[in-house]
């Protein structure tokens, strides 16, 4: 399909994305931890926008997707939360209204690989139109983002953000930073990377997300690696399957 080059839905609040990141070390402590909400979520049970949904639904990313042996684990749901959307939208200079919208949109199971070390997160939302997919889009091809994002992470509300650590378990300074859309071709997208330190050994969780729109629909997928950073060829072989759905 044709895909706007640089193009992305909506930022996933950024206190949500920040406890995906840090929620992984959770796997240190065998805790089953996810980085999308299972379901969908919709603010209206009109027929169009049910019709819509099942759209989306027939874009979202499958196991058949995913690398030989993967498998599919249920994603428990993460508080939908609005802290530090509003510091956020300052930082970038945008309307505060374009980091907290919320359009009807399905997700995808977590897919992962035997350790869970690996995950793939796939959600695809329906905007209220083509002209409203393109704005979000300025939210996450904004060159200010991904530093006001590490602002956010690293500041006084890094607690609230990224809510309170397994037990034995500590956090390093998170860092965010924008993705090449050399690598990830019709895509926009950062990475947050943070180390945390569990019984002496200190093991770096990244999270990325890359996101592409096709008229109202748009993909967001998320990689999140525990340990060893994710294959990039794995990542863009993901990638190009998620945006050819559109």
């Amino acid at each position: 399909p044709q895909v706007s080059q640089g193009s992305g839905t909506r930022r996933r609040r950024i206190a949500t994305w920040c406890g995906t990141a840090l929620a992984a070390v959770g796997v240190l402590a065998g805790v089953v931890t996810s980085s999308a909400l299972a379901g969908a979520t919709s603010h209206s049970g009109s027929t169009s926008v049910s019709q819509e949904l099942a759209q989306a639904r027939r874009a979202l990313l499958v196991l058949s997707d995913m690398p030989s042996g993967w498998q599919r684990a249920k994603a428990p749901s993460n508080p939908n939360t609005t802290v530090g959307d509003s510091q956020l939208a300052h930082c970038i200079g945008v309307a505060v209204s374009l980091i907290t919208e919320n359009p009807p949109s399905v997700n995808s199971p977590q897919f992962q690989n035997k350790s869970g070390s690996l995950t793939v997160n796939d959600n695809v939302t329906v905007f209220r139109s083509a002209k409203n997919a393109l704005a979000e889009l300025g939210t996450t091809r904004n060159k200010k983002t991904p530093g006001c994002m590490t602002t956010l992470a690293q500041g006084p509300l890094k607690d609230q953000l990224f809510g309170k650590p397994p037990k034995g378990v500590t956090y390093g300074t998170p860092l965010v930073s924008p993705t090449d859309p050399a690598a990830f071709p019709f895509t926009a997208g950062y990475s947050m990377s943070v180390p945390a330190v569990s019984n002496g050994q200190t093991v770096n969780i990244t999270v990325t997300q890359l996101f592409a729109v096709k008229g109202r629909l748009g993909q967001q997928i998320v990689f999140t690696s525990i340990g060893p950073p994710f294959p990039i060829g794995t990542e863009q072989r993901i990638a190009t399957a998620a945006v050819q759905r559109l």
